[in-house]
């Protein structure tokens, strides 16, 4: 006996998985998909380069309006750099703050004692007009000068 009367009248041999069925393509719709994807990747590309120059347009707006700033800055440097390089300028500056006299005028610069560094300035006070420690303490407190301040006697300290 072989294998096909074990199986029974009914049975017929494996079957092959079945196949998926394709959708038939015919030329004119292979045509209309491509267009599509050409067109689609067409329309992206020109929205990108319009937002591009968009940005490039607004960019051009701001380096022009900078550049004007700065030729508006370079016409007042100009204009200080003339008034200052002219003659009247530059006199009044050198008898001014450059200490230059003019014909005539003598300069007089003012000496000063020298005092040493490190060494502080004292004041020279007299031992009777200097108020009593109760008096400074009640005048800071206060804000006031201390009352019976002439007739109390101002005691050492």
């Amino acid at each position: 006996m072989n294998s096909r009367d074990l199986r029974g009248p009914d049975s017929h041999t494996p079957t092959a998985p079945r196949r998926l069925r394709r959708f038939p393509l015919n030329n004119l719709q292979v045509i209309l998909i491509v267009l599509l994807v050409i067109g689609g990747r067409l329309v992206i590309d020109f929205s990108r380069r319009i937002v591009e120059g968009q940005q490039k347009i607004t960019e051009q707006h701001e380096l022009e309006a900078e550049n004007e700033e700065l030729m508006r800055e370079e016409q007042r440097l100009e204009a200080a750099k003339t008034y200052y390089s002219s003659p009247g300028f530059v006199e009044t500056w050198a008898h001014n703050d450059g200490k230059m006299v003019r014909q005539g005028e003598v300069l007089v610069v003012p000496l000063y004692e020298a005092i040493p560094e490190g060494q502080p300035r004292l004041l020279e006070t007299s031992a009777s007009t200097s108020p009593a420690i109760w008096q400074v303490w009640w005048s800071l407190f206060f804000d006031e000068p201390a009352p019976f301040a002439q007739s109390m006697p101002v005691t050492g300290q």
